[in-house]
């Protein structure tokens, strides 16, 4: 596997992986940062469609989700994917939430979802790019 593919992979793996132990830290519960949780998200999903782009030997560029599952469909129609469509649509709007002035309301139930959507996208992608056998846990190989 080519080394730029399993380093966007591993950069959306960390950035997954980063929110889901955000969301379950036990050490200040009423001060999680919920909005960093739907940043990660928005990353995760970003990087691994990377992943994919650069596996077609595009070199991708920009944050829009929405746009890189577009280019990602110019390969692989299953990107047209409606539950895809509306996962990478849900976690676009958390690009900003690194911001100070970011109006996202954003509580448990909003990173909930947002970690299930970028999970979603993480697994369609990998299984599109065939890296199942080159993940153990949360390293690509």
């Amino acid at each position: 596997m080519n080394e730029i593919i399993k380093k966007w992979a591993q950069t959306a793996i960390n950035a997954l992986s980063t929110a889901e132990a955000e969301m379950v830290r036990r050490a200040n519960p009423r001060h999680r940062a919920y909005e960093q949780i739907l940043y990660n998200c928005q990353q995760s999903a970003e990087k691994i469609l990377k992943a994919y782009l650069h596996h077609k030997g595009e070199m991708p560029w920009g944050h829009e989700l929405t746009a890189l599952r577009l280019k990602c469909a110019e390969f692989d129609t299953d990107f047209e994917n409606t539950r895809i469509e509306s996962h990478c649509e849900f976690l676009e709007q958390f690009n900003a939430a690194r911001y100070a002035d970011f109006n996202q309301d954003a509580d448990s139930l909003i990173a909930k979802r947002a970690i299930n959507s970028a999970k979603r996208v993480y697994n369609f992608t990998v299984r599109k790019l065939g890296l199942g056998d080159y993940i153990k846990d949360g390293f690509i190989l």
